[in-house]
């Protein structure tokens, strides 16, 4: 993964009370830590930084106290990168665990604030553009002067194992990543034949909204078992359906070439670290798998940003209810069913996230999926003592006092539980992009 953004530069040993003061760590409101980062360094800083800019440092950045709340300062006020001569350890392992992209180069980058810096995580390189002089550590003389001219730096490349863990977004991200991986490749046959996600009719309408021409080249992300891709492939002149699952990619392959569509192909990828250059296709696609992305805003940032302008965003998920107590309750059922569910979320909050991405909707159409109980819990296979779990918060959520405290439509037909799941199809068009660079590896 590549991110490029602007760079804003600060010297040797920033500690952790320069990076977040210890008079705002009584909170755990990640909006106070971003609106106060580096207020002992730079008390301007928050206000002027931008998500996805990248902060270039010199030694020992991050050393003091171990507070891990120093990474989450500079993680929530939207920095893409840190470039340092040195980390502090403790803060290094913090970046890592959190997810905080960061590049150590040895010495200090000579570049000047509002340069460009794209930095190769993967590779440990910085590149710097518009380098005005050559200057601080590393410079050999003021003849080494690239007015203009790109500058590139090798830094340390990070151990595999470590690299993983940061790309997927912190270690919680890492280990739900994992599971999620684990448990839809077990159970990749069951959603295979899952009648609610092959529902031709809701595919159909789906693709309809989207309005693709026949010369698009469509993207669609947690693709699954291809239900989706399949049907875009139908009257698209390309598609390219990505997982991370490698079992459900297997059974979507197998289906491609019983259905001999030579214009699909299948690709192991994180959606929240797509490798496609930017505006790459005409509509990007997303079918009921956004409640499972440990990031949901760089989700999205990564299909806006490999998405053309001008081009189609589609998202498609189940929906809690707006009021909280229902929602969080709704989902605590869903975590129980599955430890790789992150959160289903109100309309509301799934709109404004578009919109935030620099979106405007044109579409939003409800639609209601039927799901008996046995085949909703037969996927996700939880086991006997789950099951039953799941079965008795489900069935308490409509009794005595307590009302529907689900807003699931909770019945029973044939002595068989049945409920209604509100899934909606959001359809946006990608009108501006304010979210940051982040380029493919």
């Amino acid at each position: 993964m590549k991110i490029k953004g602007k760079a804003w530069i600060f010297g040797d040993d920033i500690d952790t009370d320069a990076i977040i003061p210890g008079k705002y760590l009584r909170t755990t409101d990640m909006r106070v830590f971003a609106d106060h980062v580096l207020e002992g360094a730079d008390p301007d800083f928050a206000g002027k930084v931008k998500k996805g800019d990248i902060i270039v440092a010199g030694m020992n950045f991050g050393c003091g106290s171990s507070r891990e709340q120093a990474v989450l300062a500079i993680k929530h006020a939207g920095v893409g990168c840190v470039v340092a001569a040195s980390f502090a350890r403790i803060f290094f392992r913090n970046a890592i665990n959190i997810g905080l992209p960061l590049i150590e180069t040895g010495t200090t980058i000579p570049c000047k604030e509002g340069d460009i810096i794209e930095a190769d995580i993967e590779d440990g390189t910085v590149r710097v553009k518009g380098v005005e002089r050559a200057s601080g550590v590393g410079a050999e003389d003021d003849s080494d002067s690239d007015r203009g001219c790109d500058r590139e730096y090798a830094g340390t490349k990070m151990p595999d194992f470590l690299l993983e863990i940061l790309l997927d977004g912190g270690l919680v991200a890492h280990r739900k990543k994992e599971s999620a991986k684990e448990r839809f490749g077990r159970r990749s046959d069951a959603y295979s034949k899952s009648s609610v996600l092959s529902n031709e009719k809701h595919l159909n309408t789906i693709v309809d909204l989207a309005k693709p021409k026949q010369s698009d080249s469509v993207l669609d992300v947690a693709t699954g078992n291809g239900f989706l891709a399949f049907e875009f492939a139908k009257r698209v002149f390309r598609v390219t359906g990505c997982d991370l699952t490698e079992d459900m990619l297997d059974i979507a392959e197998s289906m491609r070439k019983e259905r001999k569509l030579d214009n699909l192909a299948f690709e192991i990828m994180d959606v929240e670290s797509l490798a496609f250059e930017d505006d790459s296709f005409d509509i990007v696609s997303c079918r009921f798998a956004f409640h499972h992305f440990t990031d949901p805003v760089q989700a999205i940032s990564e299909m806006v940003r490999v998405c053309k302008k001008g081009g189609t965003i589609v998202l498609v998920d189940g929906l809690s209810s707006e009021d909280a107590l229902k929602s969080e309750y709704h989902n605590k059922i869903e975590k129980i069913r599955d430890p790789s569910h992150v959160r289903l979320y109100p309309q509301s909050e799934l709109v404004r996230l578009l919109e935030d991405a620099g979106l405007e909707i044109v579409h939003a159409r409800d639609w209601g999926a039927d799901f008996y109980f046995d085949e909703w819990i037969r996927i996700a296979d939880p086991g006997d003592e789950i099951t039953e779990q799941v079965r008795r918060m489900m069935v308490d959520s409509i009794d005595g006092d307590k009302g529907d405290r689900l807003d699931l439509n909770l019945r029973f037909e044939d002595g068989r539980m049945l409920f209604t799941y509100s899934t909606v199809i959001l359809v946006a068009e990608k009108v501006s992009y304010d979210c940051g660079e982040q380029v493919s590896k």
